[in-house]
C-alpha cells in the first residue's frame, strides 16, 4: 500500500511539476540560498520567455495535447515564479520596515498606478483570448480561429495589449529607487525579451511560412 501511494505521488509530481523543473528550480533555489538570492532571480525570471520563443519558432507541440499542456504548465509556473520575484523585490522595503517596527516608506502612487493599469490590460487581454488562445493555441492547432478573431477590449483599443500592458507594468515596478538601483538589470531584461517575442509574433517568425503570406 505504501509503495502504491508513493508511486502515485511520484506520478502526480511528474505530471503537475515535472522532474526537470524540480531539478532546475531546486538548483536555482540552492544557489539563491547559499550563495546569493540574485542567482535564483536570474535563473528563474526569464525562462518562460525563452520557452515562448522556442515553442513559437519550432512548434514542437503541434497537434500533441500532452506536450502542449506540459509546455503550458511550464511557462505558467516560471511566469508565476518571476512575478513572485518581482513582488518580493518591490515590497521588500515595506516588509522590512514592518518587521523592524520602523516607519513605512512612502507609497509611490505613480508606480502603483502603472502596475495596476498595465497588468489590468494584460489580464483583460488574456480573458479576451482565453488561456489556450493566449498560449499559442492557434499556432499549434488547438484553437480553430483566425489570427485577428478578437475584436473586444483591449484589442479594439491598441495592438499587442497583453505584452504592452505588462511592459508598462514592469516600468512601474522599475520606477522606485530600491528596484532600479539594486536591480538595474532585472526589469530591462524582462522588457527586452518581451519585445523580442512581440517582434517574433508581429512578423510570425518561425521555421515555416508566416501566416500573412499563407493568407495572401
Amino acid at each position: 500500500l505504501f509503495l502504491t501511494g508513493a508511486s502515485a505521488m511520484v506520478d502526480v509530481v511528474a505530471d503537475k511539476v515535472g522532474w526537470v523543473n524540480i531539478a532546475y528550480i531546486g538548483t536555482a533555489a540552492a544557489l539563491g540560498y547559499f550563495v546569493d538570492y540574485r542567482f535564483f532571480v536570474a535563473l528563474t525570471s526569464w525562462v518562460h520567455y525563452l520557452k515562448y520563443i522556442h515553442q513559437y519558432y519550432f512548434r514542437g507541440a503541434t497537434g500533441n495535447m500532452k506536450l502542449y499542456k506540459a509546455w503550458q504548465r511550464d511557462v505558467l509556473m516560471y511566469k508565476t515564479i518571476a512575478l513572485v520575484n518581482l513582488g518580493f523585490i518591490y515590497t521588500a522595503p515595506y516588509v522590512g520596515a514592518w518587521r523592524a517596527g520602523a516607519p513605512m516608506p512612502a507609497l509611490d502612487f505613480v508606480s502603483l498606478g502603472m502596475i495596476v493599469s498595465g497588468y489590468f490590460v494584460s489580464i483583460a487581454a488574456t480573458e479576451a483570448l482565453g488561456i489556450d488562445g493566449t498560449y499559442f493555441g492557434i499556432e499549434l492547432g488547438f484553437v480553430k480561429a483566425d489570427y485577428c478573431f478578437v475584436k473586444k477590449f483591449p484589442y479594439n483599443v491598441f495592438p499587442h495589449p497583453m505584452i504592452l500592458g505588462q511592459v508598462f507594468g514592469l516600468f512601474g515596478i522599475f520606477k522606485p529607487p530600491w528596484v532600479h538601483e539594486n536591480w538595474p538589470w532585472l526589469i530591462p531584461v524582462h522588457i527586452l525579451l518581451y519585445f523580442a517575442h512581440m517582434t517574433q509574433e508581429i512578423y510570425d517568425v518561425w521555421k515555416g511560412d508566416p501566416w500573412y503570406k499563407k493568407k495572401n
